[in-house]
């Protein structure tokens, strides 16, 4: 009697398994695309769930691999991002969209019985599916691009898939508690309205929420109030919305707040402004930055209660030149406000801008042609709205982008004209080398009187001397730090007090 012939395993199984036991490259980012080559070839086979689940895992390894290299990379990049880094940031945002619904569908296709027999579970397997969700979520904001497709109606389905397979009565596995807790982090990084962080400061409130979001409180029963409540319906594929903005009209809706992180939050600062080392605390050495406690601050503000836009913004068409290069646009101001810049030393690049938007506190625009580099939230920046009319100094309040070709912004006007200086600030020991700043006028409907931007650096806390020319002559003068408007990761805005001169 003849054996029966066992027939080999489909080709690209074989050449998946060949790449999995090759030795690894020393650069992780070398294994993107063969790896998503071998994720959706070993999709297409429509193997049995229990055939795949191995080499699944095995190229889930590869991805983190991968996501740990890359991610690094991406915590100082402005906007726009480089051609080359962009395209791998992306390549990586897609892997970790088709890793989470590979589990996604696994966690619907497994049987229970049969995942027990290889000791597995559907919570772990949802949880393997939810963390590459929490991985591909923090690499969209790092990069500031929206959320891809199907990534909250994937999230939400893991979420619901993993409670529907656990007993609610009995002593739930710890699979659900990372779950939650991973999803949980994902709503309170969006309420924290991630667009207006830098991408170290997303990076720190994302550590900070992988151990403390458990706090976020999830119900799936609507609040008689709507207060600081937010809604995600299953069926939509959209971010959290706040009850106060918008109804849902479906019954399928998780509601959640985070009032009581908020009050974690809140004591955290208080203990980090009072000094107390963050080790003591379970919060990482960079708590102890100033960037940081005001990203946790801003984040705080948000779970507390959800912004709402006190006023209406009017649809605009109209072009306008920006400046991104607060040294181009000094050098710029030195000569005559009125006229381009003649000489290379000063060579003024701006790039031409559409505003879609604006509102009595500034616009929202959108770039169209020109030199762009080095956009981050909390940057300031440059506007005019044509040749020879002056320039406004704006505050990047949120910065997002599509591409290396898109970008966009939302503009705060903090001043409607400014005046080139130097400052020298002033110490018991030495001075230091004078620095240009932008002298900004007093605005008195503000209550605000003259003020100083300059690069982050702590001027703002020492006395200094204001030098300014006025044609041939220089003005020296003793100024004392008095209230401080604007402190972010690049720059600082404080009003000041001149020194009276003696007679």
């Amino acid at each position: 009697m003849r054996s029966k012939t066992i027939p080999p395993p489909p080709i690209e199984l074989q050449q998946a398994l060949e790449w999995l036991a090759a030795p690894q490259q020393d650069d992780p980012l070398l294994d993107l695309v063969p790896l998503r080559k071998h994720i959706a070839s070993i999709a297409s086979l429509g193997l049995p769930v229990l055939h795949r689940l191995k080499i699944d895992e095995l190229l889930q390894q590869r991805a983190d691999r991968i996501d740990g290299a890359l991610i690094p990379l991406l915590l100082d990049v402005k906007l726009p991002l480089p051609t080359h880094l962009g395209s791998v940031a992306q390549g990586l945002i897609g892997l970790r969209a088709e890793m989470g619904e590979t589990w996604l569908k696994v966690a619907g296709d497994a049987d229970t019985q049969e995942l027990a027999r290889v000791r597995r579970s559907r919570p772990q397997i949802c949880l393997q599916g939810m963390i590459n969700l929490s991985r591909q979520f923090v690499a969209t904001l790092l990069i500031a691009i929206p959320t891809p497709m199907n990534f909250w109606r994937n999230a939400q389905a893991l979420y619901h898939a993993a409670h529907e397979s656990v007993d609610p009565t009995a002593t739930l596995p710890a699979e659900i508690s990372a779950i939650d807790t991973l999803f949980k982090a994902m709503l309170a990084l969006t309420a924290a309205q991630p667009e207006g962080l830098t991408p170290r400061e997303i990076a720190f409130l994302g550590d900070y929420l992988e151990t403390h979001a458990a706090a976020t409180r999830i119900d799936m029963i609507r609040p008689e109030g709507s207060g600081d409540w937010f809604w995600l319906d299953a069926r939509l594929d959209q971010p959290p919305v706040a009850l106060l903005r918008l109804m849902p009209e479906g019954e399928s809706c998780l509601y959640f707040r985070f009032g009581e992180l908020a009050e974690v939050a809140a004591r955290h600062l208080d203990h980090l402004n009072d000094g107390v080392p963050p080790s003591s605390l379970g919060l990482p050495c960079q708590a102890a930055g100033a960037d940081y406690r005001n990203a946790l601050e801003r984040a705080r503000r948000c779970w507390t209660a959800p912004r709402r836009r006190n006023f209406s913004r009017r649809t605009q068409s109209l072009s306008v030149n920006v400046c991104t290069q607060l040294s181009s646009l000094w050098a710029a101001l030195v000569s005559d406000p009125t006229n381009e810049p003649q000489s290379s030393s000063c060579e003024l690049t701006y790039s031409d801008w559409t505003i879609r938007n604006e509102g009595p506190s500034g616009y929202a625009i959108v770039h169209v042609i020109g030199e762009v580099s080095g956009i981050v939230a909390g940057c300031a920046v440059g506007l005019r709205t044509g040749d020879g009319a002056g320039w406004q100094i704006c505050l990047v309040r949120w910065a997002r982008s599509q591409s290396s070709s898109h970008v966009e912004m939302g503009l705060e006007v903090i001043a409607p004209s400014a005046k080139p200086v130097r400052i020298q600030t002033l110490t018991n020991r030495t001075s230091e080398p004078p620095i240009p700043a932008l002298l900004l006028p007093p605005l008195p409907n503000l209550k605000r009187s003259e003020a100083i931007l300059t690069r982050r650096g702590n001027h703002n806390v020492r006395p200094f001397t204001l030098l300014q020319e006025h044609g041939d002559h220089l003005q020296v003068v003793e100024c004392m730090p008095h209230r401080s408007l604007v402190e972010t990761s690049s720059i600082e805005v404080f009003e000041f007090i001149r020194n009276p001169t003696p007679s």
